[in-house]
């Protein structure tokens, strides 16, 4: 097998974000996740953590609770198997997610996420940490 460049595992790590959670192509957690990644953030309930399925669900509860979103992308930093990205989730929430109450007025939520990808481009951990900057 051959070895990922750094720029080969930011793309990937860009494809979990804008791919399964900004366009909801489920699909591609199969496709870039291993069998048993685990999402690391004590927040999160285990279900949402777990797996490609538990990667499924939690953006299928995102998009189901959101309207007009947008993920951004703010720095992409590379080291071997690693790649940190900073974003920022922009949007109306139509249900409550993950305890923010649905509103009117936009949520912003901010954060880190520290991926771990293998040497046959596959995400197998991901370190998050996030905070809601602003909501009503």
């Amino acid at each position: 097998m051959s070895k990922t460049t750094e720029q080969e595992n930011e793309a990937i790590a860009h494809r979990f974000h804008m791919e399964i959670f900004q366009e909801g192509k489920l699909v591609i957690a199969d496709e870039i996740l291993t069998p048993d990644f685990i999402l690391r953030n004590p927040i999160l309930p285990s279900e949402l953590t777990h797996g490609p399925e538990g990667v499924k669900k939690f953006a299928s509860l995102v998009v189901d609770s959101s309207s007009e979103y947008q993920i951004t992308h703010h720095d992409t930093i590379s080291k071997g198997d690693k790649v940190l990205i900073r974003w920022t989730f922009t949007g109306m929430l139509k249900k409550e997610m993950l305890g923010i109450r649905p509103s009117s007025e936009p949520v912003t939520i901010t954060g880190f996420d520290l991926f771990r990808i293998t040497t046959d481009g596959k995400i197998a951990e991901l370190w998050q940490q996030f905070n809601v900057g602003s909501w009503p």
